[in-house]
């Protein structure tokens, strides 16, 4: 048993561990799988605007500081500000679809918050719609960290770079790694069909490296801070982000 307290934009609450759950303990596969992705959609959708809005005061606005999540770079953003998107845009963040949107991300896909996450606008880019992947040190092209992109492999704190195979692969640096597992695990449960429907092998092409990175970087406090307040607002946690066995009993058979 343990209980730890979180504070966000002046809200309080405590999480106890009984409030990670053990979700379907008696299911596995496919079955589990539909039956996820029935009780964990979102009860309540925005518009895209409205989520931006959304994620850069209340969700991942911490003390008036928004960061990116594939290099650290922050911005100083008030979360009771009115037009938190053009302040975020005119300081070098926009919204990162950890599942892209020519992938899938379209609809409710393309506001759901649980895969929808503040980044630097340049690595955004630079990310694009590649795969995530472990790529290979001596063939990355571009180290990113904070507002920075490096032509040549930094010499030192090499793990908190980001790393891109331009127009081909993409990397985030390693505190993260979990992070974009368990979101992409998320969007493809409760969003497969249309998913599938844009490119059938995007998820699977990944899905390997996403096992060994939801094991390799486990959840922490602040990604379950994340789940717990995105379902104040959408009504639904991340399920994988809840319950750490899931993903190996839908996904990862074998990496458990």
């Amino acid at each position: 048993f343990f209980l730890v307290n979180f504070s966000s934009n002046g809200i309080a609450f405590n999480l106890e561990s009984s409030q990670l759950e053990s979700i379907m303990p008696e299911l596995n596969g496919i079955e589990l799988l539909k039956k996820v992705a029935k009780e964990y959609a979102p009860k309540k959708t925005f518009s895209y605007k409205m989520a931006r809005d959304i994620m850069y005061t209340k969700i991942d606005n911490h003390d008036g500081v928004v960061q990116g999540i594939y290099t650290g770079y922050s911005i100083d953003l008030d979360p009771n500000s009115s037009n938190p998107r053009q302040i975020a845009y005119q300081n070098d963040i926009n919204a990162e679809h950890i599942y892209p949107q020519s992938k899938g991300a379209i609809g409710a896909g393309k506001s759901d918050l649980h895969s929808l996450f503040p980044a630097y606008k340049r690595v955004n880019n630079e990310r694009s719609h590649n795969p995530f992947a472990e790529i290979n040190d001596s063939l990355t092209d571009k180290w990113l960290i904070n507002n920075q992109i490096l032509l040549e492999q930094p010499i030192t704190e090499i793990d908190n770079y980001s790393e891109s195979l331009t127009g081909s692969e993409f990397e985030p640096r390693e505190n993260k790694k979990g992070d974009v597992a368990r979101a992409m695990f998320y969007f493809y449960t409760v969003y497969r069909k249309q998913a599938n429907a844009k490119d059938s092998n995007f998820f699977p092409q990944q899905k390997e490296i996403l096992c060994q990175w939801n094991i390799a970087d486990p959840v922490d406090d602040l990604e379950i801070t994340r789940s717990h307040f995105i379902a104040k607002y959408q009504g639904n946690e991340n399920p994988f982000v809840i319950d750490s066995t899931l993903a190996a009993r839908i996904y990862c058979e074998g990496n458990s």
